[in-house]
């Protein structure tokens, strides 16, 4: 069966030219000209990808993924179609759940191997019970290794457990005592709060963009935030 593309981009020639090539493939493509366009198409169609502009009239790329998000909609990766020098978006894009940008004008080639690319790593992902997820991170049951945008990052196996349980129960917060409750159980008297900021500290490092998921409740503790 085809993997399905939805193409949304309120210029006829994109459209034209990323479905026909995207087409020719393999791939079975949508198109819409707006985010209001492409919502019942979404709907009925279930895309296993968003190829997405960011600049367009109403509602923009950034307002759709948000919009998707804040209604369970977001289950598939979204590229972004972007212009030149738009870093902000870019960043808002990354933050809101995207998956990968490619900048105007663009390569053809580039747009279908940038395509195959996410694809394959987000069914990977689904296909894999073992293997966590969030936008660009990745963790591996089975080696207990950490990836950050496909490179992989060493962690200590503490860490490695701390930031699995964090992304696992993404939205809770949970005490300095919770986590050395959950992760240093058999860690002894010996081990401070303390301990818990200095390995907190070390993933928002070696996570990098995606270390601003840790968030600091002053007076609670600490949680992964998916927004």
């Amino acid at each position: 069966m085809k993997q399905r593309i939805l193409i949304i981009d309120d210029e006829d020639d994109i459209c034209m030219i990323l479905s026909y090539s995207l087409r020719q493939a393999g791939y079975e493509v949508f198109t819409a000209h707006s985010a209001e366009e492409a919502l019942p198409i979404i709907t009925a169609q279930s895309p296993q990808l968003l190829l997405l502009d960011i600049m367009m009239d109403g509602m923009s790329g950034t307002e759709l993924v948000a919009y998707m998000r804040n209604h369970n909609m977001l289950t598939m990766p979204v590229i972004f179609l972007t212009a030149l020098g738009d870093e902000t978006s870019v960043l808002k894009g990354f933050s809101l759940g995207a998956d990968d940008y490619i900048s105007k004008p663009f390569h053809i080639q580039e747009v279908i191997a940038r395509v195959a690319a996410v694809l394959k790593r987000t069914s990977a992902a689904k296909a894999d019970p073992d293997l966590l997820t969030f936008e660009g991170v990745s963790l591996n049951l089975h080696d207990r290794s950490l990836s950050v945008d496909g490179t992989q990052v060493p962690v200590t196996r503490k860490e490695f457990e701390l930031l699995y349980y964090l992304i696992s129960h993404a939205g809770k917060i949970f005490s300095r005592q919770d986590l050395l409750a959950t992760i240093w159980a058999d860690g002894g008297s010996y081990v401070l709060e303390r301990t818990v900021d200095v390995h907190i500290t070390h993933l928002r490092r070696k996570l990098g963009q995606y270390g601003m998921h840790i968030v600091t409740k002053s007076g609670y503790g600490y949680m992964w935030n998916k927004q």
